[in-house]
Order: C-alpha cells, then sequence, then structure tokens
C-alpha cells in the first residue's frame, strides 16, 4: 500500500511543483503510458495513483483559479451576500472571518467570483458571527502576500484554503433571515462559554484551542514560547489529542462491555470499545474543524478500527498510507502546507524507530523519551526547510509538557467544557484546574524558549538538502548494530551552515523587502548588517519586523544587526521595530524621530562609520533643524569603490530642499530609493538633477490608496535610470560590486514561479 501512497503523492506534487497549471492534453499524455503499464502488468497497478492524484489535484487547483476574484472588480464597492463560515477572530480592533459567497454585486460564485472570501472589519456593536446570514459592502482584491525570501507565504495560504479573494468592510452591514452551519455556531457557542467560564485567565485561549481547535485566543507571546520550544501541535488537535480521546472511550467502553455477558455474546468488547472510540474521535475531530492533522489522526484511528472489525491487523506501514491516501483524496492540495509534512513525517518517525524491534521494557518514561527524540531528530529537516530554525531543547520540552497535557490538561479541558451545559460550576473549577496546570509547567517552556536557549538557524535550505537530511535522520534512528549512525549526522550538519556570502572588502548588497505599503532595508557588507526602517505595523497586533524583516535576516543566516536606523516615525517605517525586537532585544537604534521612536539615538548629519570599506554617513536632518516628521528622516548615503545609494526615507520638498541647501555636493548616487514612496510631494527636478541615479526603487504596496508610485514622479526618472517597485517585483536584491555597474541581480516574485502566484 505504500507504494500507491507514494504513487499518488508524487502526482500531487508534480501539479503542486509547476509553475502553472499543466494543459490537458500533456497531463493525458503523460498519464496514457503508466495507466496502460499498470494494466499490463500487475506489479505495476500502483503506478495508476500517480495518474490518479495528478488529475485530482489538477481538478482542485483549477478549481481554486477559476474562482479568484476578477480583476476588474478590485477596489470597488461592491455587494456582498452569504454566510459567515469560520470563528470570528478579534484582534487589535479588528474583527477578520471567512464568508461563504451567494452572491458578489448580483452574480454567483463561478469564473471570476470566489466561492470563498475573508474579509475583516472593524469592530462595531453587531459584530458577525459564526453561520449568519449577511449582506455587506465590501472593498476586495486578489490574492496577495508579501513576497521576501524567508517569509510566510500568504499568497499559497489562501490557495490552498481556497480563498479567491481578500478584503474589508466599508460601510453597511445587514443581518439577514436563516443561518447555516450548525458545527461551526456549535464550536463558536462552546468556545464562548469556556471564554466566559474563564474570563481574564491568561491561559483562556489555550483551552478554547484544545476543544474548538480555534487558536485565536493565543496571544502573540504565547506562539512565540510555543514555536521555539516546537510545541505548537499541543495547540493543534491532532493524533495526541485524538489519541487521549480514542484511548479513553475504548477502555471505557471495553470495561463496561464485559459486564454483560448477552452484550459479549452478540458483539466482542474489543469491538464495541473500537467503534465507541473511533466515534467519539469523529465527534472531537468535527468539532475541531476536521483539520489536517485531525483528519490524519481519524484515519488512521479508522484503519485501526477496520483491522478490529475485520479480524485483520494492519502493519504500521499500511496504517499510515491508507492514512495518507484517506487525507489526499479529501484535499489533494493538502502537500502545499507545511503541516501536513509535519505531522506525516512525526508519525512515521514514531512507527520506524518502534517497529520490527524488541526491546527489554524499560518503563512508559523511557518510551516517551525515545519518542520524542525521534520526533525531534524526524522533524529537523521539515522545521529547517520551512521554518529556517530547528529548538534543540524540543525533545525536553515536549518530554515536559506532552505527558502534562495528555494526562491531565486535555482531559480537564474536555470534561469541564462538556460539563458547562449541565452544571456550569463544575465545568467552569474543572477549566480552571487545567489552566493552573498550564501556568505551572508554562515557566519551564519559557526557560526552553528563550533567545539564550538552544535555537539552531537553518538559512535557505533547498528542498535536496532536507531530503538528505531526512535520509540521515532516518539512519541515525536505526538499530545500533547498523554502521554508520555517527557519521550520519554529517548529512544534518548542511541545514545549518550559511553559505558565504560573497561579498568582499569594499562590496555590499542591499535588499529592499516588500512590506507592501511601508519600508524595510537591508545593507550587507563583508561582516556588518545594516537594517534601514522595518516597515509598518498591523491593526491585527502583527508587524513586518516579526513576519518579513527577522525571517529574511534568519534566511540570510545573519543574527541580529549590527545598527537598525528608523528615518522617522511613521508607522509604515517604524511599526516591525517591535517584532525586531522582540528577536533581537539589544539592538542598537538611530533615528530621526525621538519623540515617536522609544529607546533610541539620534541621528544627525556629520555622523559616519566604515564597515569593511564601505562608507555610511547621514545627511540630514541636522543638529537642532526645525524640519520634523517626514522632512525630520534620517537620510543616510552608503558609499564604496562598488558603487552608491541613497535613502531619504519620507523626505518630501522641503526636507528635499533642505537637503540640496546643506549638501551641494555629493548627492549623486547609483540606486535610490525614491522619497515618499514615489508621491507627488517629493522626487522635485532639482532633486532629481542632484542625485542623478541609474535605478529607483519603489517601496510601494499593491494597489494602495494613494496611487504610489505616481505617473508624474516615474516620468521625471524615466530618461535617466530603470524603475522598479516592490509591489511588482517583491523582495528586490541589489549587488554593489568592484568593476561592475550596481543593478538589481534578484526580483523574487518573478523568481518564485507558482501557480497559484500571480506574476
Amino acid at each position: 500500500m505504500w507504494k500507491s501512497a507514494a504513487a499518488m503523492l508524487a502526482g500531487v506534487l508534480t501539479i503542486l511543483v509547476s509553475p502553472a497549471l499543466p494543459e490537458p492534453g500533456l497531463l493525458a499524455g503523460l498519464a496514457v503510458p503508466l495507466v496502460m503499464a499498470a494494466l499490463y502488468w500487475k506489479r505495476l497497478r500502483w503506478l495508476m495513483f500517480l495518474p490518479l492524484g495528478a488529475a485530482w489535484c489538477w481538478l482542485a487547483a483549477g478549481g481554486h483559479l477559476a474562482t479568484r476574484l476578477d480583476p476588474a472588480l478590485e477596489g470597488r464597492d461592491l455587494m456582498l451576500t452569504g454566510w459567515v463560515s469560520s470563528l470570528p477572530e478579534q484582534r487589535g480592533g479588528l474583527t477578520e472571518f471567512q464568508f461563504d459567497v451567494e452572491s458578489l454585486d448580483g452574480r454567483p460564485p463561478g469564473a471570476g467570483t470566489p466561492k470563498l472570501v475573508r474579509l475583516s472589519m472593524e469592530d462595531v456593536t453587531d459584530v458577525p458571527r459564526a453561520g449568519e446570514h449577511w449582506s455587506l459592502e465590501v472593498r476586495l482584491r486578489r490574492p496577495r502576500g508579501f513576497m521576501d525570501p524567508g517569509a510566510f507565504d500568504y499568497e499559497g495560504w489562501l490557495f490552498f484554503h481556497g480563498i479567491g479573494a481578500t478584503g474589508y468592510v466599508t460601510h453597511a452591514a445587514t443581518q439577514l433571515p436563516g443561518t447555516r452551519h450548525p458545527l461551526l455556531r456549535l464550536r463558536a457557542g462552546l468556545r464562548d462559554r469556556i471564554q466566559s467560564a474563564l474570563a481574564g485567565d491568561a491561559f483562556a485561549g489555550m483551552a478554547a484551542a484544545l476543544v474548538t481547535g480555534d487558536q485565536g485566543g493565543i496571544s502573540e507571546s504565547q506562539w512565540r514560547v510555543l514555536q521555539a520550544t516546537n510545541t505548537v501541535h499541543l495547540m493543534a488537535i491532532a493524533g495526541l489529542h485524538i489519541g487521549v480521546v480514542a484511548g479513553f472511550f475504548f477502555l471505557l467502553v471495553r470495561s463496561l462491555w464485559r459486564r454483560s455477558a448477552w452484550a459479549c455474546l452478540h458483539v466482542p468488547a474489543s469491538v464495541a470499545g473500537a467503534i465507541a472510540s473511533l466515534t467519539s474521535a469523529a465527534l472531537y475531530a468535527a468539532l475541531a474543524g476536521f483539520t489536517l492533522p485531525t483528519q490524519r489522526a481519524l484515519i488512521m484511528l479508522a484503519a485501526f478500527t477496520l483491522g478490529v472489525l475485520s479480524r485483520r491487523r494492519l502493519g504500521a506501514a499500511d496504517t499510515l498510507s491508507l492514512a495518507m491516501l484517506g487525507v489526499l483524496l479529501w484535499d489533494p492540495l493538502a502537500p502545499g502546507e507545511a503541516s501536513f509534512w509535519l505531522s506525516f513525517t512525526a508519525v512515521a518517525a514514531i512507527l520506524f524507530l518502534f517497529s520490527g524491534r524488541v526491546n527489554r521494557p524499560r518503563g512508559w518514561w523511557h518510551d516517551m523519551l525515545r519518542t520524542q527524540w525521534a520526533v525531534a531528530i524526524g522533524l529537523l529537516p521539515v522545521l529547517a526547510f520551512f521554518f529556517q530554525q530547528a529548538g534543540m531543547a524540543s525533545p525536553l520540552a515536549n518530554f515536559v509538557a506532552v505527558p502534562v497535557y495528555a494526562l491531565c490538561v486535555i482531559p480537564l479541558v474536555l470534561a469541564g467544557s462538556a460539563l458547562l451545559l449541565a452544571w456550569p460550576w463544575a465545568g467552569a473549577g474543572l477549566l480552571k484546574l487545567a489552566t493552573l496546570v498550564m501556568s505551572w509547567i508554562w515557566p519551564v517552556l519559557e526557560g526552553l524558549g528563550s533567545p539564550t536557549s538552544l535555537i539552531l538557524d537553518a538559512p535557505s535550505v533547498s528542498w535536496y538538502l532536507a531530503a538528505l537530511a531526512l535520509l540521515g535522520a532516518a539512519w541515525i534512528m536505526l538499530p545500533r548494530a547498523v554502521p554508520g549512525r555517527v557519521p550520519a549526522v554529517l548529512l544534518l550538519l548542511p541545514l545549518f551552515i550559511a553559505p558565504a556570502s560573497g561579498i568582499a572588502i569594499g562590496d555590499f548588497d542591499v535588499t529592499l523587502l516588500d512590506v507592501g505599503q511601508g519600508l524595510a532595508l537591508v545593507v550587507r557588507t563583508a561582516g556588518h548588517t545594516l537594517v534601514y526602517d522595518t516597515g509598518p505595523r498591523f491593526r491585527s497586533g502583527s508587524d513586518t519586523g516579526q513576519e518579513v524583516l527577522v525571517p529574511y535576516l534568519r534566511s540570510q543566516g545573519l543574527g541580529a544587526p549590527d545598527l537598525v536606523m528608523i528615518s522617522h516615525g511613521d508607522a509604515d517605517h517604524a511599526g516591525g521595530l517591535t517584532g525586531l525586537r522582540q528577536a533581537f532585544p539589544d539592538v542598537q537604534v538611530l533615528t530621526g524621530d525621538m519623540a515617536r521612536v522609544a529607546d533610541a539615538k539620534p541621528c544627525s548629519r556629520g555622523q559616519h562609520w566604515e564597515w569593511e570599506g564601505v562608507h555610511f554617513e547621514v545627511l540630514s536632518p541636522d543638529a537642532g533643524d526645525p524640519l520634523t516628521g517626514n522632512d525630520g528622516s534620517c537620510t543616510l548615503r552608503v558609499s564604496s569603490p562598488a558603487g552608491s545609494l541613497l535613502l531619504p526615507g519620507d523626505l518630501m520638498k522641503k526636507g528635499e530642499a533642505r537637503l540640496l541647501a546643506m549638501q551641494t555636493s555629493g548627492l549623486q548616487s547609483d540606486v535610490l530609493v525614491a522619497p515618499h514612496h514615489g508621491s507627488n510631494s517629493s522626487s522635485t527636478p532639482l532633486f532629481v538633477a542632484a542625485v542623478r541615479p541609474r535605478e529607483v526603487l519603489f517601496p510601494v504596496g499593491y494597489r494602495n490608496r494613494w496611487g504610489f508610485p505616481k505617473p508624474e514622479v516615474e516620468a521625471r526618472y524615466l530618461p535617466i535610470a530603470g524603475l522598479a517597485d516592490t509591489a511588482t517585483d517583491g523582495a528586490l536584491l541589489l549587488h554593489f560590486r568592484a568593476g561592475s555597474r550596481p543593478g538589481i541581480v534578484s526580483r523574487w516574485r518573478r523568481e518564485q514561479p507558482a501557480l497559484w502566484r500571480e506574476p
């Protein structure tokens, strides 16, 4: 069976790794020889699953792409009717939810009209609730996300979840008669009861996540600890949680069944227990929203139950393969997400370690330790590939947390939630006891997940390095008698070795990151790193420091930057500093806006330093300069024999005139990051003539409300320079090398094609 699962997975991946959907004729031409071979040779029948997986994935992907929003509808006020199809999340003054489309400006879902959209709205008194029917005035755009090395692929996430547009509610919102999604409404009601019973408790969000699968109540600080210790799986209802529920009901029903001779005569106790465990697990999975991890766990449990009912026992490999086939048939796009690989790799590592071995019994603690060791080693390549880091404290953190959650927290939370309807006081008491236990072990997890703990960065891991590391991990887990287990560790080491920068003395690299409507830029010399601005902070509470800048630094094998310069205090330039400081608390900051940027030193004209033959000079503001805000931006010039770069922040006409008056010469630069994102209030003809750039970069957001860069501004630069912007090209990498002209060497959006990504 494993061959069939592997073949179907290969077929699915053939479509997912394609830059565009293959033509049906090409797909059929590749499938026919495989099908004929499978029909002719019985031993090759498993090959039929390869074209099956490819065709099934092709249909699913094509359906998602066909129902993306018509570009002609972007940015317009539209009337949308439909049903709230997710548990609304309230974050930082916004309510976010998914919405099943009934009609969009009178058009039913179909070509150019999404079936599912993701909306946000400012908190109002009457917030839409799960399953309700609403008519909303919205403004939508096609799926779009930041495109940066190491950053989360939000565009891909939207595609894999079938979301054809994102947007926000503008004005009118009217509730209509009728409801849908009864299970979703049940989850929402239970979540509200849990939060009410635990009002003010720091772990209320975790308790709700363990019951309903809704993770919206978990704070950013708690997520950071869970991610650093690789214990996120505790909050994602999966094998551990399903196993606790299934095991409890199996033992309970089997024990009770054995007390009745009549019942045992008609149905064996083990069969009754297996049916009860599967039924209870299915109900729990439904309550969690049938997420991918619950699907995998439920299918594996169903395979086990089928073996009990048929008096046949499936092997570990067959059970896992059956689970994979079930998941791929249910959702052929599942392998596009990290959770698919994390889930199956973790289970495969455990089965690989324990299957086919005879071990002396040493107690549950020894098996638990070996299990965590297997998961830590097995997941190391997967974590490095998807998240650019791996916590070495993971086995210890899981060794502490998993037994506590499995034996105490999960049973208490589930029992407490069940009692909330009949005996609210008893249910609330059990829930509070569960959160008390969480609070006892939380300091341990915080200590293991602190920045000073052993967390290894894994820069720019390619798929073939991850595959070699998986081979090494499997070799390490072989029995002790197998030779080569110690040398196999060498296959893991390339994950954590940063590639050579290739930057010589006097050279430097510049990366203008895609942070939407904002600015974040990294200058890298042979031995130092400077960050100029950090991008915006969002109303949801997150910022581009943690979402873009820190992942980028890790993907390049860079640690804390040597210096951060915040041009001024506007949110689109300084908003990401919070996230950057959370990752690197001791970073040094210079700014032109001491009033709005805390714990920083002022930048002023005349400051200069040199790193590896690269000269950095602050050109403005002057000490005591009356100009503030945009015109008080720190202006930095970076130069060496390899070329020059000018960073004027958000200077506008007054700031540019002031700079020209103070700096009568020396403004000419090979590359210019356009002041104020290319607005009409900047880039005056005198400034353009003084700088005379060869390349002009515009840090702008996709379809930003101001229409930056303005066509008039682009027209001023076109006769003398090449133009590029982050909305079109994603992150822009430039090389400044001696003996060659400085220029763009990488446009990240164009160099990372995917069938779900628009050019």
